[in-house]
C-alpha cells in the first residue's frame, strides 16, 4: 500500500496525482493536475491560506477525484499541512496575500487622499516596497498602471459631484484643488468622450422628462461606524471574481460562525457611482457585518464604513431591479431632496436573503451617504 510520504501531489493545489510511472504518457505532468496545468499553475493570486479555505467549502469536489469522503475540518487539516510542503507555496507562502494586503491599503490610502500629491514616491514609501516593485505589484493585483488609476478615479469622481450637485466647475476645481480648467477639459473630454457641458446635459436628459417609475420616500438616519468582513470583486488579467463565489462564501462564513443569530446583515458596498464607474471598475465587495470582537479568518478582510447621515432607501422586490431605484435616486429623488451627496460611496444591506424567502418578498436597504445643502 502506497503511504502518504510517496503519494505525489499536485504542486499548485495539493490534490494526489494519479501517476503510474511505469506508463507514463509523454504529455503527463509529474507536477500537476490537468486544472492546474490549463489554467496556469502560477495563476493563483490569493494566499495559501485562502486555498485551504476553498478546499473546506468544496470537500465533494475531492471526494471526485479521490474517492475520499472528509468533512471540511478534517480536509482543512490535511491542506494545512500538506500545502506547505508543496512547490508552489513552500519557498513563498502567503507572498500573493501579503502583496493583495498592501495594494488594498494603499486603495484605501488613495481613496482618502484622492486629490493630494500621490507621486510614486509617496506611495512606494506609504507600502514599504521600492518605487519598481511598488509599480508592478499595482499593476499584477489590479490589472492598470497606478497613474491610470488615479487619474480614473479623480475623474469620475469629478463626474459623480457634476451629476449629482449643481456645483460650478469653478468653484468644484476650487474644492479638490484640482490643477485648472483646461487641464480638467481635456482630461475629461479624453476619457467620457465628451464635454463637461455635454456630460451635464447627458444625464439630465438621460430619461424621459427625467422621471422614473420608482418612487420611494427614504429615512434619513445618523449611522455609526459599521465593521464589515468581506471580500472584494476583483477584475484583473488573472482572475475575475463572480458574485455567486464571493456570496457563497460569505454565506459559509455566516453559518460556521453562526453570524446571523448576532444580528450581523449581509452587505456590500460600492466605492463607485453606478452611472459613471463601467461596471469591470468599479470597487465592489461584498460580506457580513460582525462585531469588533470578531476575528476575520484568513482571506477575509475588513472594511469599516464611514459615520455619517444616511438617506436609506427600503425596497422590496428582485435584486436586478435595483438599478432602476439608483437612478431614481440620483436622477430624480436628489435634485430636489435639499441633500448633497458627500462621496459616491453606497452600500445596500440585506434584511432577507432567496434562500428563505421569495424573490418577490425579498427587503433591501440602500444607504446615500448624504450632507445637507448650503442654503
Amino acid at each position: 500500500m502506497q503511504t502518504d510520504t510517496e503519494t505525489k501531489y499536485c504542486q499548485t493545489c495539493g490534490i494526489p496525482l494519479d501517476i503510474d510511472y511505469n506508463n507514463l504518457g509523454a504529455n503527463i505532468s509529474t507536477e500537476y493536475c490537468d486544472y492546474c496545468l490549463k489554467h496556469g499553475v502560477k495563476g493563483y493570486d490569493f494566499s495559501m491560506d485562502y486555498l485551504i479555505y476553498l478546499w473546506g467549502l468544496f470537500p465533494e469536489e475531492y471526494y471526485k477525484e479521490v474517492g475520499i469522503s472528509y468533512t471540511s475540518s478534517e480536509i482543512r487539516d490535511i491542506m494545512s499541512r500538506r500545502l506547505p510542503e508543496i512547490k508552489r507555496w513552500k519557498q513563498k507562502i502567503n507572498t500573493a496575500h501579503v502583496l493583495y494586503e498592501l495594494v488594498v491599503r494603499i486603495q484605501e490610502y488613495i481613496n482618502r487622499h484622492l486629490f493630494d500629491e500621490l507621486s510614486l514616491d509617496t506611495l512606494s514609501q506609504t507600502a514599504g516596497i521600492s518605487k519598481y516593485h511598488f509599480r508592478r505589484v499595482f499593476k499584477t493585483v489590479c490589472g492598470e498602471n497606478i497613474g491610470l488609476y488615479i487619474q480614473r478615479l479623480r475623474l469620475e469622481y469629478i463626474a459623480f459631484k457634476l451629476i449629482s450637485t449643481d456645483i460650478s466647475v469653478t468653484e468644484l476645481l476650487y474644492q479638490i484643488n484640482y490643477q485648472n480648467k483646461h487641464t480638467l477639459s481635456r482630461a475629461f473630454k479624453s476619457y467620457f468622450n465628451c464635454t463637461i457641458p455635454e456630460f451635464r446635459k447627458l444625464h439630465l436628459n438621460a430619461c424621459p422628462e427625467g422621471k422614473h417609475p420608482v418612487q420611494i420616500v427614504p429615512r434619513i438616519e445618523k449611522v455609526p461606524p459599521i465593521r464589515i468582513a468581506c471580500l472584494k470583486l476583483e477584475w484583473t488579467e488573472h482572475i475575475s471574481h463572480d458574485f455567486s463565489v464571493l456570496w457563497k462564501q460569505i454565506l459559509h462564513l455566516s453559518e460556521y460562525y453562526d453570524l446571523q443569530s448576532n444580528d450581523c446583515q449581509y452587505i456590500s458596498l460600492t466605492l463607485d457611482c453606478p452611472l459613471i464607474s463601467s461596471e469591470e471598475q468599479s470597487r465592489f465587495m461584498v460580506g457580513i457585518t460582525v462585531p469588533a470582537s470578531f476575528r476575520v479568518p484568513n482571506g477575509f478582510f475588513t472594511y469599516e464604513t464611514e459615520a455619517g447621515e444616511y438617506a436609506v432607501f427600503p425596497f422590496k422586490g428582485l435584486y436586478h431591479e435595483l438599478n432602476r431605484v439608483y437612478r431614481y435616486i440620483y436622477l430624480d429623488w436628489l435634485p430636489s431632496s435639499g441633500y448633497t451627496l458627500r462621496e459616491p460611496f453606497t452600500f445596500e444591506t440585506y434584511l432577507n436573503t432567496p434562500k428563505k424567502t421569495p424573490v418577490s418578498e425579498l427587503r433591501t436597504d440602500i444607504y446615500i451617504p448624504i450632507v445637507r445643502k448650503n442654503k
